[in-house]
């Protein structure tokens, strides 16, 4: 116990740099013993799963297109259904075929069709996107219903060009923990002065040995401790990424394992 308190009465010698030495520390052992909880949360902030994807199915006269969508609007996922492309289409093939001079014409039978926007909820898996549109196909039929593939609007190529999403997508759940392990070793420099100087006194007159590297190993502990028993109960807990934890933490610690001599906090 008497660590401890040396553990949380060093930080509050200097709260800024302490509170960020306990918050990163808290932090390493949280993105470890919940690394599955981090790449769920990656693959959510994918551009995939940001936007709505959706796909175009064009059906000709000989199907009721009104038919299809009360079918799809009771499919889950599916948020929106939109024929307004279809006077957009009919304009473009009759601008088509005025740029081609009189002499051509359409069948007014091929101008018969309806255009369809299909547009899906972005937490459907691939499979289930896929099963939306092998639906729209296989209740009009091949010859009649054409549909494209499954499509993403274009802010999703511009998202993945981002230096963030970009680092995420090579980097991954690893490069998340690599970064918060960089914040706390960082911290633990910053914080290093502070359990030294308060370490001096105490071993100066009170003839403790090592206060300073049995408070830090105190606190360390007591963080891996509630973590890894909150991995535990989240079903998150890896016993790798336990040991990795324990080695990152222990590593550095064995340097605050020296007599210390004094040195001013600030």
């Amino acid at each position: 116990m008497f660590y401890l308190k040396e553990f949380f009465k060093s930080i509050g010698e200097s709260p800024i740099r302490g509170v960020s030495f306990l918050l990163f520390s808290c932090l390493l052992a949280m993105s470890l013993t919940h690394r599955s909880w981090i790449a769920n949360t990656i693959e959510r902030v994918t551009p995939e799963k940001m936007v709505n994807p959706y796909f175009v199915a064009v059906v000709d006269g000989a199907v009721d297109a009104d038919k299809i969508k009360g079918v799809l609007a009771r499919l889950p996922g599916v948020m929106n259904i939109d024929d307004k492309e279809s006077d957009r289409s009919r304009s473009k093939l009759n601008g088509l075929v005025a740029q081609l001079g009189a002499d051509y014409s359409l069948n007014s039978d091929l101008m018969n069709f309806k255009s369809l926007r299909i547009v899906m909820s972005p937490s459907l898996s691939v499979e289930s996107l896929e099963f939306v549109r092998n639906q729209v196909v296989k209740m009009g039929g091949k010859e009649h219903v054409t549909a494209t593939e499954i499509k993403y609007p274009e802010v999703t190529s511009v998202m993945k060009a981002h230096p963030f999403y970009s680092f995420l997508a090579k980097a991954g759940d690893w490069g998340v923990v690599a970064i918060i392990a960089l914040c706390w070793i960082i911290s633990y420099w910053l914080c290093y002065d502070v359990f030294r100087s308060r370490s001096y006194i105490i071993e100066k007159f009170q003839r403790k040995r090592l206060v300073a590297a049995k408070s830090i190993a105190t606190g360390l502990m007591i963080v891996l401790a509630a973590f890894t028993g909150l991995g535990i109960w989240n079903g998150t807990l890896k016993v790798f990424d336990t040991i990795i934890l324990f080695m990152v933490f222990s590593v550095f610690w064995t340097f605050s394992m020296q007599e210390w001599r004094w040195k001013p906090t600030l």
